[in-house]
């Protein structure tokens, strides 16, 4: 009888227990806010020739006066990484522009399709069950 009743109580705590995670879980899921820099990407571009300290200086000056590109701006040696925002300029308009400021020999550099085509969230994959939970969740309280 006491083996019952002490069996029950185990069960229905565990339960109780695992009734509050998920409650929280469910709660996590539905505050979450959605994320503000959605349309920031990375581009690069290759230069024939490795920078030095003044023309570092110079080709960050012309790509901040270009409108859309934010104020990340990497150089190293014969490379420019930037972030800029889709909305307002792609990678090609920014490179145009680029190239008209300034007499450079460069390409812009594209990602092969097969990479292109690429899943880009490495937390979560589309097809998983947490996915499809969390979206689940989100259009619950969304």
């Amino acid at each position: 009888m006491k083996i019952n009743r002490t069996v029950k109580k185990v069960v229905l705590s565990l339960l109780g227990i695992a009734l509050m995670l998920f409650g929280i879980l469910v709660y996590h899921i539905a505050s979450i806010k959605p994320v503000e820099n959605t349309n920031i990407q990375i581009s690069r571009i290759d230069f024939d020739k490795p920078f030095d300290s003044i023309s570092t200086i110079d080709i960050q000056k012309k790509l901040h006066e270009i409108k859309g590109v934010k104020s990340e701006i990497i150089v190293k040696r014969n490379v420019v990484v930037y972030f800029h925002d889709n909305n307002i300029a792609d990678s090609k308009k920014i490179y145009d522009e680029l190239m008209t400021k300034g007499d450079y020999k460069a390409e812009r550099f594209l990602l092969p399709d097969n990479l292109a085509q690429k899943q880009v969230c490495p937390v979560m994959k589309k097809d998983s069950y947490k996915y499809k939970f969390t979206k689940f969740i989100q259009g619950i309280f969304n």
